[in-house]
């Protein structure tokens, strides 16, 4: 692909994105807030409508549910997701919190799945959603199972963004924690990507050991005391394990 072929992709993926985080716009606030030429956004525009992933009405344009298609076949091409089966409904009944299926995709901790128990804070959590892999409890215990060498490359390339003051910033302290979910089998994140929550996770191995994603549960941390966390932390490793297994039959 040349590279004026690429920058049109990019292009057209920057102007997708600003639909999507701000629910849709109009041509001339699209090329104001990208600061792009009227024209180009419009051409774009026209050919995203055309391919079905925008749709426009009275001048308004919005991304469509093509995109929810793309993702959907996505997610059911994922092993993992096929072996989890009914785990995170069965988590979410047992723990009554928000349960959720993990997986790393570009260098970032992405949700393949969610389960709300019937005492589950509303997190506003999907499938697609993404985030560091350094500050939530799915993405440390994905990392944990990851080289060394692949952990720093992906530190080099993102960065340790703070999202709360509880986020670990600095790569050594990382490292240590990452030892330690090794060792005992789960992570944990207190605060470190929302700040009130707790999160436990379990990393979800093959048979060759290789990390496919991570299963994981949280609540506030107002009713997740020390032997709260010990019995989520046996639940989602019991589950990741379950998982596991599964995988050599999907």
């Amino acid at each position: 692909m040349t590279g004026a072929s690429n920058r049109s992709v990019e292009r057209a993926f920057r102007i997708v994105d600003e639909l999507a985080e701000n629910g849709g716009g109009r041509v001339s606030e699209l090329a104001d807030r990208l600061e792009m030429p009227v024209s180009t956004v419009h051409n774009y525009l026209q050919a995203l409508v055309e391919t079905g992933y925008v749709s426009v009405d009275d001048k308004e344009y919005t991304t469509t549910t093509r995109f929810l298609e793309v993702g959907h076949r996505q997610r059911h091409r994922l092993e993992v997701f096929q072996a989890v089966s009914d785990e995170l409904q069965d988590i979410a009944a047992e723990t009554g919190e928000h349960v959720t299926l993990m997986v790393e995709e570009n260098d970032q901790c992405v949700i393949v799945a969610v389960q709300e128990g019937p005492d589950a804070v509303n997190l506003f959590a999907y499938p697609g959603a993404r985030m560091p892999l350094h500050a939530a409890a799915p993405g440390k215990a994905i990392l944990a199972h990851m080289p060394d060498d692949r952990v720093q490359e992906i530190i080099d390339r993102q960065g340790l963004i703070e999202m709360t003051n509880q986020t670990i910033t600095d790569p050594d302290v990382l490292f240590d924690q990452l030892e330690e979910i090794r060792e005992q089998g789960y992570a944990i994140d207190e605060g470190e990507r929302i700040a009130g929550m707790v999160c436990i996770s379990a990393p979800v191995l093959d048979k060759s050991d290789e990390i496919r994603g991570a299963i994981c549960v949280c609540g506030p941390q107002s009713r997740i005391d020390e032997a709260r966390r010990a019995e989520i932390a046996d639940i989602v490793k019991r589950s990741a394990n379950v998982t596991q297994v599964n995988l050599d039959y999907v």
